[in-house]
């Protein structure tokens, strides 16, 4: 499949951008994935929103910063991190008997903040299903409909591609072709978005 880590012309079109169309793509993918996974484990709406602004003005401020070191997966660890240090500070912001009330978010936040949690596993995962629909979304009106189903059905759901076929009323060539060149455009298009 495709490997879904932040590419440099992204961070650098986002770095240097007068336009907002960068920041527009960016926003695309990131909220989703910040706000998305502080939602998925238990921070209530509310408080997903703020720390996701939070996130994003952080990252507006410190991206010019940023050094990307080459290796996979630099942009989001740095990401990943401004959250649960944004996670943290909400926390802390808020009264005590709020506090008490919800989640405990410091917990969480350590959890984000350690490489090797099963948080962060998960905020991994996240990061790589919303890059791969932010991608499939621009591909849509590039491919018939049996086309992206083909390649939904069995690079993402791992269906056999006989029964793909099957169901779709296309040869199994057919399906195997369809999976090659969604795969490939995916892998053009996501040139400028990943590494």
């Amino acid at each position: 499949m495709v490997d879904t880590a932040t590419r440099l012309s992204l961070l650098d079109r986002v770095r240097t951008s007068a336009s907002g169309a960068a920041w527009e793509e960016f926003a695309d993918v990131y909220d989703n994935v910040i706000r998305g996974w502080l939602m998925a484990h238990g921070v209530p709406e509310q408080d997903a929103d703020d720390v996701r602004q939070d996130v994003m003005i952080a990252v507006c401020q410190e991206i010019r910063n940023f050094e990307h070191n080459g290796r996979t997966g630099a942009f989001r660890t740095w990401l990943r991190r401004i959250t649960a240090n944004r996670l943290r500070q909400h926390w802390s912001r808020k009264s005590r008997d709020q506090a008490r009330k919800g989640p405990d978010l410091t917990q969480l936040a350590d959890q984000l903040a350690d490489d090797s949690s099963r948080l962060t596993l998960i905020w991994e995962k996240r990061h790589d299903e919303q890059v791969l629909r932010h991608l499939l979304r621009k591909l849509a009106g590039r491919f018939e409909g049996k086309t992206i189903a083909a390649f939904r059905s069995i690079v993402l759901q791992e269906q056999p591609a006989r029964e793909v076929a099957q169901r779709l009323g296309m040869t199994l060539g057919a399906v195997r072709v369809a999976q090659h060149r969604v795969l490939r455009a995916l892998q053009e298009l996501g040139q400028g978005l990943l590494e």
